[in-house]
């Protein structure tokens, strides 16, 4: 029984490494190879939510534009459905802002030949200078406005990805906690996966020793 048990467990540990693990920077080390256009990029060690952050400087009288890294490119079908997520923080202007810029927000993705493009919103939040905002956009192609035939040409072999994240001219902006997830199985799912898996290892041994 105990070698039953010990079957199960690794078919269960099995069972969940199989689907693919998040994306994500988190910038607590270094800029993790973040790009801008219009834009400086720098690297703060603290002040993040929590640890580290980018802090992405406009240096054009033009809307700047954020690319990720190659972490973020290759196959990513798995992450179909999934969700991308980040985290923004207002630096300079210290008041408030009372509006942004249509962009802000605006994320396009590059791959297969094609590109999809998402206007968060398309009036997201406002973002704060006085706590980090979280931003949450749907990884489908529905939300995204494209059919499901582009959606998956794009995300087979995703070659460029950028968002602006310019709230308005000469603002200064943090980001933080940029992460791109699968979609995951509840654990009750899993659960009963490996009580399948575990009844079927019973049935064989049973099947054996008959």
């Amino acid at each position: 029984m105990k070698k039953l048990v010990i079957t199960a467990w690794i078919l269960f540990c099995f069972a969940s490494d199989s689907y693919a693990l998040p994306i994500i920077s988190t910038f607590d080390s270094d800029d993790e190879g973040w790009t801008a256009t219009g834009a400086s990029v720098q690297h703060e060690s603290s002040g993040g939510n929590p640890g580290g952050f980018l802090r992405i400087e406009d240096t054009q009288d033009d809307t700047f534009s954020v690319y990720l890294p190659a972490k973020f490119q290759g196959n990513l079908l798995e992450f179909d459905g999934g969700l991308l997520s980040y985290d923004v923080l207002v630096l300079n202007p210290i008041d408030p802002l009372t509006s942004i810029g249509s962009g802000f927000g605006r994320i396009q993705l590059h791959g297969g030949g094609s590109n999809t493009t998402i206007d968060y919103a398309p009036t997201p939040p406002i973002p704060s200078s006085q706590f980090w905002k979280a931003y949450n956009v749907p990884l489908t192609a529905s939300a995204w406005n494209t059919t499901q035939e582009n959606w998956e040409l794009v995300l087979s072999d995703m070659t460029i990805a950028h968002i602006i994240l310019e709230p308005n001219n000469w603002t200064t902006v943090g980001l933080d906690n940029f992460k791109v997830e699968p979609v995951v199985p509840e654990p009750a799912t899993l659960s009963l996966l490996s009580f399948g898996l575990l009844g079927l290892t019973i049935r064989r041994k049973i099947s054996r020793q008959r």
